[in-house]
């Protein structure tokens, strides 16, 4: 079994202390005679745990994030329209979890639609300062959540981002390739398609360190990335693979059709006037995904056809089963 996600953890943990903390109440109002409370806090500790075999057996954390911020809004709601402001306090830390555990735009809309019952129920009951005090009370609690959740989503995307991006082409790094490959393995297992992958490699960079010097060969680095995001397909993505290799996936396509979009990059970047007038070509090793291998094996059947490329003379493509022809 695949190792479990942070939100899978988080809800697990929200649905057990709900759980955990609820269930008390159960046997403190039972011995107040109060059984309607008593069977509603006993219908939400078994609602929580179903929320939580649910989860941790289905995995299906997204339908469960929904379906328990509703239930449990709901649920609250429901206590203080019957038994009235007493039972508000729970409302307070609930919002604080629904902007936790749900992206702001829902969790907003539900934390608004239950203010607003909640003070539609209480304005007839209560008197006006008290009204206001409860209405704005929870009111700023939304607000403050969603400022402070809104920030941190953005900071956690970029910081994703950045985690996933060479810092000098703005490409995908090694992180970003690897959790790909990843992915594109995992849909492989459920789904068998045609997936190839090219290997690209500067021919003769170290010259051009040399004879330009190594800030022109970072500009060249950076203008061969710009080049090739601007003619790739939507459906391919760039990683830098090593200090001048990079690796071009998934093509969703097989290697015959891999190897006319090799050609066509090879030219361009070939016809391409790079910084200083610096001449550039590439050598391109291509490999078709094999049902059951690694990322590692798929990513070396390319590598030896980049060397077969080499090779033979450099600013070439070679397909992966030439190589294997060769081989046998």
């Amino acid at each position: 079994m695949t190792k479990r996600s942070a939100a899978e953890k988080m809800l697990l943990t929200f649905s057990a202390l709900a759980a955990i903390a609820i269930s008390p109440f159960v046997y403190l109002r039972w011995l107040d005679g109060d059984m309607v409370m008593a069977s509603i806090d006993a219908a939400l500790v078994v609602v929580t745990a179903v929320f939580f075999v649910f989860v941790y057996f289905t995995r299906k954390v997204n339908t469960a994030k929904l379906a328990f911020t509703i239930f449990l809004s709901l649920a609250i709601v429901t206590i203080v329209v019957i038994r009235g402001q007493s039972h508000l306090f729970w409302l307070y830390p609930a919002i604080i979890s629904f902007y936790y555990i749900l992206p702001v735009r829902p969790a907003s809309i539900i934390c608004f639609i239950a203010i607003m019952v909640i003070a539609i129920t209480l304005l007839p009951i209560t008197g006006t300062l008290e009204f206001l005090t409860i209405s704005l009370t929870l009111s700023l609690t939304a607000v403050f959540s969603y400022i402070i959740f809104d920030n941190y989503d953005k900071t956690n995307s970029k910081l994703a981002l950045l985690a996933s991006i060479d810092p000098l082409t703005s490409s995908g790094n090694r992180r970003a390739l690897d959790q790909t490959l990843e992915n594109i393995i995992a849909d492989q297992k459920r789904a068998a398609s045609n997936v190839s992958l090219l290997l690209l490699d500067l021919d003769h960079f170290k010259k051009i360190n040399d004879d330009y010097g190594h800030a022109n060969g970072d500009i060249v680095l950076v203008e061969l990335v710009a080049l090739i995001q601007k003619h790739s397909r939507s459906m391919d993505a760039l990683y830098r693979y090593g200090g001048e290799e990079f690796i071009i996936l998934p093509l969703k396509v097989d290697v015959t059709e891999a190897k006319q979009v090799a050609e066509k990059l090879r030219a361009l970047v070939e016809k391409t006037t790079f910084s200083d007038d610096i001449p550039v070509t590439v050598s391109i090793g291509i490999a078709q995904y094999r049902q059951g291998e690694t990322a590692e094996a798929w990513i070396s059947r390319a590598d030896a056809a980049l060397y077969l490329a080499k090779d033979n003379g450099r600013n070439c493509v070679v397909v992966e089963k030439i190589v294997a022809e060769k081989a046998s």
